[in-house]
């Protein structure tokens, strides 16, 4: 089997028929470009540059290098950061503080690549490049570029960024298990309205905005994408304090996913002067075949039935959504759903840590019938637990 999801940030999405009609349909357009690599055998990596391109592209989003809803530096030009993270070699890809290239994602995926090469002086290929730097790879990789000249900054964004404004939280990323059972995430981000000209986000730095693991190189899988204010997920730690929950050994049910959810959110809040972290995470969560470390004894006993079968051969996995802003938008497609899911989903109360968690496994064909949506399994009030 094989999964993606995708989220267009955490923030206050707006709630008119129009918008929420074009922010669905961005993600569905992505999860769409995904899954069909997917079901081609794409690796996940593959998969996850794809679904953020799609997003990177979208009018909705506050990512890539152009479009009306992209926020500006002080000095009113666009700056990107993108990250991605492969589960199963570790290896990681990172740019920041990019100008002029028109799918930042694609950069990063291709330091991801040149990390797997040795190069002939012998020298180790950086994984992380910004400014300058990473525009003179993106030219020497020969990777596309926007020209503002004959394509000018969106009005509606030159506009916001003359009244100061700025919309949602809007990171976008994307989290995918392929059909080998190997994690990727990966992020994309222009970053906050008027930032100061370098400035990177978590986006763009190694895994602040996104982080992966496979299953078979721990008790449990993940791959988990960040959104939300950056320098509270950065300074805060906000993955490494998921992963430092659901890599080791721990049950996948919806309660336990919960519990480490809000006890990640809470440690990240002490972290920041007891303020809870405002943004949010999408996840994917896979536990490793019910004969992982099992004696060989109880494998034959697993052999001998065809029900023990399945199980070791389809892991559990789950979606998972966390977020404590008004809103989030999110996208699901797994290998057994006849199409992408998408939508808003928004929460009525302020300062609270909202969870949703959805199986995705073939097994769990009928409750996803049943499930067209994300599901809610938890609301925690962040001011009492923080």
């Amino acid at each position: 089997m094989w999964a993606v999801a995708v989220h267009i940030g955490a923030g206050r999405h707006a709630a008119d028929a129009a918008s929420t009609a074009l922010a669905e349909a961005s993600m569905r357009d992505a999860l769409e470009l995904a899954g069909c690599l997917l079901r081609d055998g794409a690796s996940a990596t593959v998969a996850a540059t794809a679904a953020v391109r799609v997003l990177e592209d979208a009018a909705c989003t506050n990512a890539g290098s152009n479009g009306p809803c992209v926020n500006l530096t002080e000095t009113g030009v666009i700056e990107t950061d993108a990250s991605i993270v492969d589960g199963h070699s570790g290896g990681i890809g990172c740019v920041g503080a990019v100008h002029g290239v028109r799918n930042p994602i694609e950069l990063a995926a291709a330091l991801l690549r040149g990390a797997d090469t040795s190069r002939d002086d012998g020298r180790t290929p950086p994984m992380v490049l910004v400014g300058a730097g990473a525009v003179e790879k993106a030219r020497a990789l020969d990777v596309e570029f926007v020209d503002y000249a004959t394509t000018p900054i969106d009005a509606t964004a030159l506009r916001k960024h003359a009244l100061m404004q700025s919309h949602s939280l809007d990171t976008v990323g994307a989290v995918v298990v392929d059909v080998h059972g190997h994690m990727a995430a990966a992020a994309s981000s222009a970053g906050i309205a008027l930032k100061a000209p370098g400035r990177v986000g978590p986006a763009g730095c190694p895994r602040m905005g996104c982080v992966a693991w496979n299953a078979t190189q721990s008790p449990n899988g993940y791959a988990w994408a960040a959104t939300g204010r950056g320098e509270e997920i950065m300074r805060t730690g906000l993955l490494q304090q998921l992963e430092g929950r659901f890599r080791r050994k721990t049950a996948l049910d919806a309660a336990t996913i919960d519990h480490n959810l809000t006890r990640a959110f809470n440690d990240a809040a002490a972290l920041n002067h007891d303020v809870g972290v405002e943004g949010g995470v999408l996840g994917l969560l896979r536990a490793p075949s019910t004969s992982h470390g099992s004696s060989r004894k109880r494998r034959r006993e697993e052999a001998s039935s065809s029900k023990s079968k399945v199980a070791a051969r389809l892991p559990a996995t789950h979606v998972v959504a966390a977020f404590t802003t008004p809103s989030m938008g999110l996208g699901v497609y797994c290998s057994d759903d006849s199409a992408p899911r998408a939508q808003i989903v928004r929460s009525m109360e302020k300062d609270v840590l909202v969870v949703h968690v959805l199986p995705c496994n073939e097994q769990d064909q009928a409750a996803l019938a049943r499930r067209p949506t994300l599901q809610c399994v938890q609301s925690t009030d962040m001011t009492k637990n923080s």
